[in-house]
């Protein structure tokens, strides 16, 4: 007599629980993953955004060296106002508040009230950008500088004007508040204003 064969397989309520028990996992597993994967890549940023900062600094202590007779000279009681009128159109930089921002393909002196508004230097933002993205890899990303009394401040960077993923330095992305972090990746690149940037130096 044959033996009865029993058929093999999972029923409909085992196939609902392993189910169940993967969403669980999905559940668990892809928030993880996205902060993991957001994390690593804010650090990429941070790096370059610090590869950034130093670059700056290079170029504007060339500037500054250029520049710092003539602030002597402007500061001089002694020297005529016409004199002090003709420095004053060499001077690009200058010693108070100076912002840049790279969008991946021009570089730009910004406004230095309000840095969403643009200051067109052509011919001296070339000879700047040109000084940064020698040293840092040929322009690479999108970058914004915040200078004070020719010493670089601070730099947001990110791989475009949109990108998700922003550096910062000298203050990373992990050494800032909830608010301050939240503004920046919520916003593109030239969107962000100079109370910002002082709180990243």
């Amino acid at each position: 007599m044959k033996a009865k064969k029993t058929k093999k397989g999972f029923t409909l309520m085992e196939l609902i629980i392993v189910l169940v028990i993967m969403g669980i996992l999905v559940a668990i597993i892809v928030p993880s993953w996205s902060y993991f994967v957001r994390r690593s890549r804010e650090r990429t940023a941070n790096s370059k955004a610090k590869m950034v900062f130093n670059a700056c600094q290079t170029e504007v202590t060339r500037v500054s060296m250029k520049e710092r007779p003539l602030i002597n000279i402007i500061n001089d009681p002694t020297v005529s106002d016409t004199k002090k009128n003709e420095v004053k159109a060499d001077i690009y930089m200058g010693d108070g508040k100076f912002y840049f921002y790279w969008d991946g393909k021009t570089g730009t002196r910004l406004d230095p009230v309000d840095i969403k508004n643009t200051k067109p230097s052509p011919a001296n933002d070339t000879s700047f950008e040109n000084g940064i993205n020698n040293i840092n890899n040929n322009g690479e990303g999108v970058y914004k500088i915040y200078v004070d009394n020719y010493q670089v401040k601070s730099v947001v960077y990110s791989d475009m004007p949109n990108g998700r993923y922003k550096g910062t330095y000298p203050r990373m992305m992990d050494d800032l508040d909830d608010t301050t972090r939240d503004y920046i990746r919520g916003h593109s690149m030239d969107n962000y204003d100079s109370t910002l940037m002082g709180n990243l130096s």
